[in-house]
C-alpha cells in the first residue's frame, strides 16, 4: 500500500482484506466430545459441545446462551438442527450460543413420563445437575433452551414445567406422551412464561404425522387459552421426522426476534450510510450500546459483527474518535481478536504513532497465536510487514 493513500482508501483496502479473511475463517466452529461417569445413570455418558466461531476470542465477560439438543444419537435430527442454528447465526437472526447435544441411550426409557408429580426423571437430573456442572467451563449464561422431538419433545416440555427458571424456553417438535397432562399442568401454573413454549406438528395424513397432529388438534379445541399463549408451527404435508427441519428455524427466529435489531436505533444512518444525527458524545453512545446489550433479561454484549457494524456507522461520517472507542470496547469483550487491533492501528496513525505501533504489534502477535490454520493468514501478515517497513519499524 502507498503510505500517501488517504484514510478512505485505506479503510476500503483493509475492509476488503478482512472480508476475504472472514469468508475463509467462518468455518472455524468447534465441537468437543466429552465422556464422563454419571452418578445419576451409574455409567459413562457422552455429550457433544459445539462452540461458536468467535468463541476463542472472547473474554469471561461474554456469557453465551445454551441450546440443549436431545436425541443427538440421531444424526438426521441433530445435524439439521445444528446447521439451522449455525445458518441463523451467520445471517445474524439469532445470537452465538453453546450447543449441547445429548445422545440418548434408551430414548423411551429416559424420556417417558410416568408422573408429573413423582420423582424427577433421571434425564432431567442428569441435565440440570451433572451436565450443568460440566458446561460451566464454557462460560454459559443463564439463558437456556431445551429442544426435543417426539418422546424427547414431551420430555422437553416436562423439563421446562419442572424448572422454568433454569430453562428459559422449550422447543417441542411433535410431542405426544402425556401431552394433555403437561398442558393441564402448564395451565395451572400462572408463573410459567407460556410465550416461551414452542410446539410443532406435521401433516394429518396417515403417512405423515397423523397421530401427533390429531392429538394436537384435539387439545387445541380443549385448551384454546393455552394454545393462544404459546407458539405453534404446523408443517402441513410433512411426515413426523421432517417436522423439526421445517419448524426449528421459524421457532428460533421468533424466540430471538428482538436480537437482530437491538442496536438499530443507535447511530442511525441514511441511504448514503452517513449518520442522520451527529451524536452528542461518545460516552452517551457507549451508554446506549451497553443498555441495548441484552438477550431477554440477561446482559449479552455486542458480537464481533455488531461491533464492526456500529463502528462502520461512525466511520462513514468521519467520527474517528467514536470509532476508536467502539473498538476499544470491542477489545474489552474480545481481547484476542486481531482485527480490532488492526483497525485501531489505522485509526491511530494520524494521531499517535507510538500507540499505532503497539496496536499493529498486538495484531501480529494474535494472528500468529490464534490463526494458525487460516487460509488468509500469510496475506494479512504480509500486509502488516509492509506497513512496518513503510513506517520504519
Amino acid at each position: 500500500m502507498d503510505r500517501h493513500l488517504n484514510q478512505s482508501t485505506l479503510k476500503i483496502i483493509w475492509l476488503f482484506i478482512i472480508v476475504i479473511f472472514l469468508a475463509n475463517f467462518v468455518q472455524a466452529q468447534n465441537t468437543e466430545t466429552i465422556k464422563f461417569y454419571s452418578t445419576v445413570f451409574q455409567r459413562e455418558r457422552t455429550i457433544h459441545i459445539t462452540t461458536p466461531e468467535f468463541y476463542q476470542y472472547q473474554s469471561k465477560k461474554v456469557k453465551l446462551p445454551v441450546i440443549f439438543i436431545l436425541d443427538a444419537q440421531h444424526e438426521w435430527f441433530a445435524n439439521p438442527s445444528i446447521n439451522t442454528i449455525r445458518y441463523l447465526q451467520y445471517t445474524h437472526q439469532i445470537p452465538q450460543a453453546l450447543i449441547v447435544s445429548i445422545p440418548l441411550e434408551d430414548r423411551i426409557k429416559e424420556c417417558q413420563i410416568q408422573s408429573l408429580q413423582g420423582e424427577d426423571l433421571l434425564l432431567y437430573q442428569f441435565i440440570v445437575h451433572e451436565l450443568d456442572e460440566k458446561i460451566q467451563k464454557y462460560n454459559p449464561s443463564q439463558y437456556k433452551i431445551i429442544m426435543g422431538h417426539s418422546f424427547s419433545a414431551s420430555f422437553s416440555l416436562y423439563a421446562y414445567l419442572k424448572n422454568p427458571t433454569y430453562f428459559s424456553a422449550v422447543i417441542a417438535h411433535t410431542p405426544l406422551d402425556h401431552f394433555k397432562d403437561l398442558i393441564m399442568a402448564f395451565e395451572e401454573n400462572e408463573n410459567i412464561a407460556k410465550e416461551n413454549i414452542f410446539i410443532s406438528a406435521g401433516g394429518q395424513a396417515m403417512h405423515e404425522d397423523y397421530y401427533h397432529r390429531n392429538s394436537l388438534e384435539a387439545l387445541k379445541r380443549d385448551f384454546p387459552s393455552f394454545f393462544d399463549a404459546i407458539h405453534t408451527n404446523i408443517a402441513n404435508n410433512t411426515n413426523h421426522n421432517a417436522v423439526p427441519i421445517l419448524s426449528t428455524a421459524p421457532f428460533l427466529t421468533k424466540l430471538f426476534s428482538s436480537f437482530n435489531g437491538r442496536f438499530s436505533q443507535i447511530a442511525k444512518v441514511n441511504e448514503a450510510y452517513t449518520l442522520i444525527e451527529i451524536p452528542k458524545s461518545i460516552e452517551e453512545e457507549i451508554r446506549k450500546i451497553e443498555s441495548a446489550s441484552t438477550l431477554a433479561n440477561h446482559f449479552y454484549p455486542p458480537e464481533i459483527a455488531e461491533f464492526n457494524g456500529l463502528a462502520s456507522r461512525y466511520w462513514s461520517s468521519n467520527l474517528n474518535n467514536f470509532v476508536i472507542e467502539i473498538y476499544k470496547m470491542g477489545i474489552k469483550y474480545y481481547p484476542y481478536y486481531f482485527d480490532f487491533y488492526l483497525q485501531l492501528y489505522y485509526l491511530h496513525i494520524p494521531i499517535d504513532q507510538q500507540k499505532s505501533k503497539e496496536y499493529l504489534k498486538k495484531a501480529e502477535n494474535l494472528i500468529n497465536i490464534f490463526e494458525t490454520n487460516s487460509i488468509e493468514k500469510e496475506a494479512i501478515i504480509e500486509e502488516i510487514m509492509n506497513e512496518k517497513v513503510k513506517n520504519g519499524w
